[in-house]
């Protein structure tokens, strides 16, 4: 794996947070986890959100990365990708509200 294959990889997570309806549904967050109610009412705690929301797609995102590679995602790599993740928390939590 090179520089362009983790680049091509990191392409992929954005454009995948770029699509926010088809992964909201594709982990049915809204009707089977009831997130409105877990995420959104801790007493209105937004660490617990961006908490649940980073540790989701974190795994999503590690399991596409060990199935594209056939390695576990090194410590930069995953760094890179919960910043990308995190970059997209007011986007995926004003969908959500």
């Amino acid at each position: 794996m090179n520089s362009e294959e983790i680049e091509n990889f990191m392409q992929d997570v954005r454009s995948d947070l770029g699509n926010l309806d088809e992964l909201i549904n594709y982990y049915n967050f809204l009707e089977n986890h009831n997130i409105r109610t877990i995420v959104f009412n801790p007493e209105n705690d937004r660490s617990f959100f961006e908490g649940a929301v980073v540790a989701i797609l974190e795994q999503r995102y590690r399991e596409f990365f060990r199935s594209k590679f056939n390695v576990e995602m090194d410590e930069i790599v995953r760094l890179d990708m919960l910043e990308i993740i995190r970059s997209n928390i007011p986007n995926i939590e004003k969908r959500l509200d």
